[in-house]
């Protein structure tokens, strides 16, 4: 049987940690870059990669809080597609 509670606290865990990551993640983008166009070129990189997972902190972030309302209605384990009840192992 799945323990709603437990769950909630886990989701609510991980999205407070996702938060944390996006806000350094988004203060490292902010950030001036180097004066010297090497570093500069690597530090572009590397802001591409900050993107794309600030991008996907961002969209876990709206995963969980959805959870977390469809636990908050009564409705989480409830396929929203279909209306079946989903597996505990998914």
């Amino acid at each position: 049987m799945l323990d709603l509670h437990k769950t909630k606290e886990d989701l609510a865990a991980r999205m407070d940690s996702l938060e944390i990551r996006a806000k350094e993640m988004n203060e490292s983008l902010r950030s001036e870059h180097s004066q010297n166009f090497s570093e500069q070129a690597h530090e572009r990189e590397d802001d591409e990669v900050l993107e794309r997972l600030e991008a996907e902190a961002k969209a876990e972030i709206i995963a969980i809080k959805a959870a977390l309302s469809r636990i908050e209605d009564g409705h989480y384990g409830t396929c929203s597609k279909c209306g079946e009840e989903i597996q505990e192992k998914r």
